[in-house]
């Protein structure tokens, strides 16, 4: 009898070490359970949720266009809000709140003449000692667009009033910069007058402006 109990001893001992040997440790995987699958690395950080767009996309304005054409101006010229329906754009000049480059445009086959635009616009002037008003003109080719351009210079009468506004006042020493764009869907007129001592500052974005003229996508 002592020989089956010391028997049933020992086998009961060996069955507990054999199960202490084959139990997985704390936090490991169980046997024969498959290799957790890992994500691939990438090298690009995470982009932030909701980012905001960037500041150049944000302040981004699409150009004006008028009679299938459309232009960009340049700095010191600041575009804003014009001051009629019959202006398609209409800009200020930094540093000179008198100053203003208005674009106009009245549809096809609208608008009078280049030259007769020309004359009214020179007519605007006046010489100190009375004499005529000698212009400048030129014409010009930007993209296969052509242009026509105008300066002068003298006394300023203020241009045409608009229905119902009283006459602009003029300005003394005044200077004109003009050009007419020939679009495919009309004349667009592009008129700078103020102070010459301004406009003979503001000439070369004036220049500048011009040369951005394109046809309209």
């Amino acid at each position: 009898m002592r020989i089956l109990c010391l028997t049933a001893a020992a086998l009961l001992a060996l069955a507990c070490n054999k199960n202490v040997d084959t139990a997985p440790a704390p936090g490991a995987p169980a046997p024969n359970a498959p290799a957790p699958v890992m994500p691939p690395s990438s090298d690009k950080p995470a982009a932030a949720p909701n980012a905001p767009p960037s500041a150049a996309m944000a302040n981004d304005e699409a150009p004006p266009t008028a009679g299938g054409l459309t232009w960009r101006a340049p700095g010191p010229l600041t575009r804003r809000a014009p001051k009629s329906q019959m202006r398609a754009a209409e800009y200020g000049l930094e540093g000179d709140p008198s100053a203003e480059l208005a674009v106009f445009y009245f549809g096809a086959d609208q608008g009078g003449t280049i030259e007769d635009n020309m004359t009214r616009w020179i007519g605007q002037f006046t010489q100190p000692d009375g004499s005529e008003t000698k212009a400048k003109r030129d014409e010009r080719n930007v993209k296969g667009i052509p242009v026509a351009l105008v300066e002068a210079k003298g006394n300023f009468s203020g241009g045409m009033a608009m229905p119902g506004a009283a006459q602009p006042s003029g300005t003394n020493d005044a200077m004109l910069l003009g050009a007419i764009a020939k679009g495919p869907n009309g004349a667009v007129f592009f008129k700078f007058t103020g102070p010459r001592a301004s406009l003979e500052k503001a000439r070369t974005a004036f220049e500048a402006l011009i040369d951005t003229i394109e046809p309209a996508p």
